[in-house]
């Protein structure tokens, strides 16, 4: 059995387009200026954004630091344990049925539980994952985690978990500051699962570590292709506990249209595996890979679709990069 690796990052991909400076600049005349202390009331373009909400006991009345911890503390291992008992579900759809396999995998300490309420009070819980960016407190997931869809409400209280396994949370908690989804996802009167995609912009660790520093993390990559292998980790819910991290591998296929996504087979990314990435040039012993897309929609747990990460994903990682840095 290969060894448990970390996340690391890894050297340029022959045909990789990173998605970093250069892309930064070329959208930098689409992005709302932001302010020293944070995000405007609305990032322009490609992104809805939204200052996280803390809301525990108390939390009004504190000073930003004294809500993280706050925060740290509201989540308890028995509302921990609550969140994975609801784990989020994407919407159950017919896709078409292709051959694959689920696998024994390593532990990434990129990849995380994230763990929110939503408006209502429900604990709830996904899947995230640290990117290797220049803000370095950037974590990706499922829109359907952030953002409940058009004439819905945005979660609260989210924390997330990097490298949590069994219960333990190694490089301890990373409060969310602010989120956001594609400002595709919540338009009209459905979600669009095509852009089910979303970033939180996370505080620093009770050690003062950003996430990338703790955790490691993956880049993102733009040219996921047909027929190529893609490795898949979520924390999956019941049949699953959503205390470990299930892996598995298939080659990637386009869905049927009119649904414009890329789909795989992999029976164990069940409801809570939502967001959870799907990884290129994935190296078992090292733990190196890149980001090529992410858990979105499932038929009953057997197939898995995700976004493409297409120019509108890439406008928007843009300007998720430029909330990141706006951070205190």
């Amino acid at each position: 059995m290969s060894p448990a690796p970390s996340a690391a990052r890894s050297g340029p991909r022959s045909r990789l387009r990173h998605l970093r400076a250069g892309l930064l600049a070329m959208c930098l005349a689409a992005v709302t200026v932001l302010g020293a202390s944070g995000p405007a009331d609305a990032v322009t373009g490609a992104a809805s954004d939204h200052r996280a909400i803390v809301d525990v006991p108390g939390a009004a009345t504190l000073s930003a630091a004294g809500r993280q911890e706050a925060l740290l503390a509201h989540w308890t291992p028995e509302r921990i344990s609550e969140a994975l008992a609801n784990e989020a579900g994407a919407e159950a759809r017919s896709l078409p049925r292709q051959q694959g396999a689920a696998v024994e995998g390593p532990h990434s300490t990129a990849v995380g539980k994230l763990v929110f309420e939503h408006a209502n009070g429900k604990a709830d819980a996904c899947t995230g994952t640290v990117v290797d960016s220049d803000s370095e407190v950037l974590v990706l997931t499922a829109a359907h985690c952030l953002h409940d869809g058009p004439g819905g409400d945005w979660t609260k209280n989210q924390v997330f978990y990097p490298g949590f396994h069994d219960g333990s949370a190694p490089y301890g908690g990373f409060t969310a500051w602010n989120i956001a989804t594609s400002s595709q996802w919540d338009i009209g009167t459905k979600a669009d699962y095509e852009h089910d995609y979303g970033m939180l912009v996370v505080n620093d660790n009770a050690s003062g570590e950003t996430a990338l520093e703790a955790a490691g993390g993956y880049q993102m990559a733009s040219d996921m292709r047909a027929g190529e292998q893609v490795s898949l980790i979520g924390y999956s819910g019941p049949p699953f506990d959503g205390n470990h991290q299930e892996f598995c591998q298939d080659l990637v296929e386009p869905t049927v249209p009119p649904l414009n996504m890329w789909q795989v087979e992999c029976p164990n990314m069940t409801p809570g595996s939502s967001g959870g990435p799907w990884l290129l040039d994935y190296d078992y012993d090292t733990g190196t890979g890149y980001i090529g897309g992410l858990n979105s929609i499932n038929d009953t747990g057997d197939f898995m679709a995700s976004p493409r990460f297409d120019s509108d994903m890439q406008a928007f990682y843009a300007l998720m990069e430029q909330i990141g840095d706006a951070r205190p």
